[in-house]
């Protein structure tokens, strides 16, 4: 379970987080939904522990964001997937390169089984043989398919 409680953010004196508390259940499914502006994407990057909130808690399984050191956090994202909005792919990277990004960062594993679960995750959302294509060259919904 996500717990939140009295989240706080603001920028340059103006707030933007005002005392935000939520639950998330593991095994439901949640919404957050909000008029553009309204805060939704600096709530989700406090909740991810990219920004850090000025107020209040995140707790994950009894464990909070704020005290966990780089390791765990670390531990913890690996548990989690992002999508930002506008796909977040490197532009002087291929799809399989972008792919292949976090696990040459996150894991021990070889090119090889890399490129070998690039082409798993490539097939998995029916982009065969986009691997050599820049995100330039594929549409928008590919680049948030491969993103």
């Amino acid at each position: 379970m996500i717990e939140i409680k009295n989240l706080r953010k603001g920028f340059n004196g103006e707030a933007v987080l005002k005392g935000i508390d939520a639950k998330f259940e593991q095994g439901k499914t949640n919404m957050i939904i909000g008029a553009s502006g309204s805060g939704k994407s600096v709530f989700l990057k406090n909740m991810l522990g990219l920004f850090e909130p000025d107020k209040g808690e995140i707790i994950y399984s009894g464990e909070s964001l704020l005290d966990m050191d780089i390791d765990r956090k670390s531990d913890l994202r690996k548990e989690m997937g992002m999508l930002f909005q506008h796909s977040a792919l490197f532009d002087s990277m291929t799809v399989e390169e972008n792919i292949m990004f976090p696990l040459r960062m996150f894991s021990r594993m070889k090119l090889a089984e890399r490129r070998e679960r690039a082409n798993e995750i490539l097939e998995r959302v029916n982009l065969v043989n986009l691997n050599k294509k820049m995100p330039s060259e594929i549409s928008g919904g590919q680049q948030k398919r491969v993103a």
